[in-house]
């Protein structure tokens, strides 16, 4: 199935979005003349949509799940080549999870505060929320940061070479 896969695959997916695009587009211009004599405020309860909407939503979920399933074979098939992925997978959660716990204190005030307000968000029970958005933002500047220093550090390693 891989080797399959890695030879026809992109073929594959091409053929079948581009098969579900022209079947859209069929639904979509057989029922165009009928949309537009819909009044314009209540075009938005057409029906007409609805098969491009939800295929993009089944394939999104399909694609997602596969690319899951691929990498824990992938993992499980070759666990010590899938090592170094492993770990580095293993240091974002830490960075992460620091990030978490340490919290945050800036809800207090500023455009988090004001945000939490329009979004009728307590500072009491938004704690785990506001706990992951840290850890994320955190995570991210910190990855951000160790790819710059990453790319800086490999061109001062090349220009010496």
């Amino acid at each position: 199935m891989y080797k399959f896969l890695t030879k026809n695959g992109q073929l594959i997916a091409f053929g079948l979005g581009l098969f579900i695009v022209l079947i859209f587009l069929g639904i979509v211009f057989g029922g165009l003349e009928e949309f537009n004599m819909i009044e314009e405020d209540k075009q938005n309860q057409s029906n007409l949509f609805n098969f491009g909407l939800t295929a993009v939503l089944i394939l999104t979920v399909v694609c997602a799940l596969a690319m899951v399933a691929f990498g824990i074979i992938q993992v499980a098939t070759n666990l010590k080549g899938s090592l170094k992925g492993l770990i580095g997978l293993g240091v974002i959660l830490i960075v992460f999870f620091i990030a978490y716990s340490s919290g945050a204190g800036a809800e207090e005030v500023g455009a988090v505060k004001a945000s939490m307000d329009k979004a009728g968000i307590d500072a009491v029970g938004a704690d785990w929320r506001k706990g992951f958005i840290s850890g994320g933002i955190i995570t991210t500047l910190a990855l951000g940061a160790l790819a710059v220093l990453s790319f800086v550090g490999s061109e001062i390693l090349n220009f010496f070479k």
